[in-house]
């Protein structure tokens, strides 16, 4: 295969010549797991390890699958030297640790969020998903998967279309196929699409689907509970037949967001463009006089569940950027203090009258 195949363009080419040319080759990380690298590189695939101090020219912290790097192959063993710089990355809170980051896939293009439809697509999993996506500079696109076994495909596609009104929905069977070529629509040649979502949702089977062949394990769900064990171990780009890369992700059970509050706007646009229309530039849709936004919602306009995400999201990126940086720690609370001190005065007013 040619690296054009996995995705290397012009502008890559240009960062790379500008940096490394002469010095090291081009090659994309195409798994990690447990801390062992293979990356694709022009000629073939080779397992590498990564350099204790990366090139400063290259990304902080360590390689995430769909990362371009460069490839020092003058050893016996193939090193990673740096990473080139990153388009977008799908990051999550890394587990046990609040203030660490762990990119699940780097460079990503369209992110499939997958939900099944033997348990029912889940809204609020669905939103913070789609908050993710839009913080990575990638398109989200609602997978509803496994409809071979769904009586009342229709209340499924509107249940994940409560989760992500303005984002597209394919509803497919890995099974029978119907539905993938609307999937692959998604995915031309040069783009990369990561899918996202719990175990036993059906992602495995689908690459494989769309593979042609069972190159990836898949296991039953639980009866009872429709949950899924973890037969994706390691995060893995694979091309396509139809052109396009797809990468595969350990089931999540629980998305901790790394993202900030305007990746949380994205994620809810109809919140987002009733905003402009606040008496305040700084309203925070809660209680504020002259709030469009709560007006939309009275009026039905706007669902409610929807803004109780979008504050619940909210307060998770506020709180998170509290913790990583001082200044917009005192930022934060000092808006929540003048908030706090607007309606008491509205109500001292109120009450007089």
């Amino acid at each position: 295969m040619r690296l054009t195949d996995f995705g290397w363009n012009d502008r890559l080419e240009s960062i790379f010549n500008t940096d490394f040319k002469d010095k090291y080759s081009p090659a994309r990380v195409i798994r990690v797991d447990r801390g062992a690298v293979a990356v694709q590189g022009a000629d073939e695939t080779v397992a590498a390890v990564v350099a204790g101090t990366l090139d400063p020219a290259g990304e902080v912290g360590q390689p995430a699958v769909g990362d371009w790097v460069a490839l020092d192959l003058g050893a016996d063993t193939a090193v990673v030297r740096a990473i080139l710089p990153r388009v977008g990355a799908l990051s999550r809170r890394r587990p046990g640790e609040a203030d660490h980051a762990q990119a699940v896939a780097a460079n990503v293009d369209v992110v499939f969020i997958v939900e099944s439809v033997e348990r029912g697509p889940n809204p609020r999993r669905i939103e913070r998903a789609v908050a993710l996506a839009w913080d990575a500079g990638a398109t989200p696109v609602v997978v509803v998967t496994k409809t071979d076994l769904c009586d009342d495909l229709e209340t499924a596609v509107e249940k994940a279309r409560e989760g992500a009104p303005f984002s597209e929905i394919v509803a497919l069977s890995a099974v029978d196929g119907s539905g993938v070529n609307e999937l692959l629509e998604h995915l031309p040649p040069g783009t990369t699409a990561v899918l996202l979502g719990p175990s036993g949702v059906g992602k495995s089977t689908l690459t494989n689907r769309l593979l042609g062949e069972e190159r990836l394990a898949i296991s039953h769900v639980r009866e009872g509970d429709a949950k899924g064990r973890h037969t994706t171990t390691h995060r893995e780009l694979v091309v396509l037949p139809s052109g396009g890369c797809l990468i595969d992700t350990p089931g999540i059970r629980e998305l901790g967001l790394w993202l900030g509050a305007k990746a949380v706007d994205s994620a809810f646009p109809e919140i987002e463009a009733r905003a402009d229309c606040c008496r305040f530039g700084d309203c925070r849709h809660e209680a504020e006089p002259g709030c469009a936004v709560i007006e939309a919602v009275k009026a039905g306009e706007i669902d409610r569940k929807r803004l109780d995400s979008y504050h619940r999201l909210l307060r998770e990126a506020e709180h998170l950027e509290e913790r990583l940086d001082p200044a917009r720690r005192h930022e934060i609370r000092a808006r929540e203090r003048g908030f706090g001190k607007m309606i008491r005065q509205a109500l001292k007013i109120k009450n007089r009258r």
